[in-house]
């Protein structure tokens, strides 16, 4: 049986984290060649650990769980942009590093070293719920006594572009931007166990098929993929108060269940 996610500290972003931000907790030179959304889970994941009050051995010994739905698009495009351009052989291999999923992750283990397992979800719109499942397991297999569940996504222009000439394109499988497109980020740190930081206990993680492809929420946002599952669940819990929370999209339901935590 699954354990219940005890969230002791979590942080979210909508937009991009700003230097002075980042400087509170990481030396900003070191982060010029960080792509914006590796900025933004690295603020997000900072901020959370704050709250969470880890001391350093169990940071190191924390695993990280991360969704990315769509990976980091514009490092992505930039390579494949430098390929048609230059070839295979002069493809420019620094858009290349950041393209792949698991750059965010890396980084994040870098600065904050942690040491435990980590696991990328690229699911699209299913990939918060991936990520969450996955800290379950690392939990319920005693992998690690606390998880990092990030999320970042970022913007695709070439998504943003073809919406401008066709709303519709894409329905009902990603959401109609309605206005300028953000990137959104966010970070939980979470454990089998209740510790003296704990703010809430989800009891339920479901994330099960459905033959209907639409999609029956909206997002506070105008963003594809995963990234609209963390707005709502951010909601929900800055509500304080008991919730159930489903969310049906492109032939998936999640469900999450969860409360503030009391200390008994």
């Amino acid at each position: 049986m699954l354990p219940k996610l005890y969230i002791n500290g979590f942080s979210c972003l909508t937009g991009d984290a700003h230097p002075e931000e980042l400087a509170a907790f990481v030396e900003v030179r070191s982060l010029r060649r960080a792509e914006q959304i590796s900025k933004n889970a690295l603020l997000c994941a900072c901020r959370a650990l704050a709250h969470a009050k880890l001391d350093k051995t169990d940071q190191a010994n924390m695993g990280i769980s991360m969704a990315i739905g769509a990976g980091a698009l514009a490092s992505t495009l930039k390579f494949m942009d430098s390929i048609i351009e230059d070839g295979d052989e002069l493809s420019s291999p620094t858009t290349f590093t950041s393209s792949v999923h698991n750059s965010v992750s890396l980084m994040l283990s870098m600065f904050l070293n942690i040491k435990g397992p980590c696991v990328i979800t690229g699911q699209l719109d299913a990939s918060l719920a991936g990520a969450l499942l996955t800290a379950q397991q690392f939990l319920a297999r005693k992998m690690c006594s606390h998880v990092l569940v990030v999320l970042t996504e970022d913007i695709n222009p070439l998504l943003i572009e073809q919406f401008q000439k066709d709303s519709k394109i894409f329905d009902p499988f990603i959401y109609q931007p309605q206005a300028a497109v953000k990137r959104v980020a966010g970070a939980f740190v979470v454990s089998a166990e209740p510790t003296p930081t704990t703010q809430f206990v989800l009891d339920k993680v479901q994330l099960s098929r459905t033959d209907d492809v639409t999609t029956h929420s909206q997002p506070q946002l105008p963003i594809c993929s995963c990234a609209h599952s963390l707005l709502l669940l951010e909601k929900q819990l800055k509500e304080n108060a008991e919730f159930s929370m489903q969310e049906q999209f492109a032939g998936a339901i999640l469900h999450i269940e969860g409360k503030p935590y009391v200390l008994a």
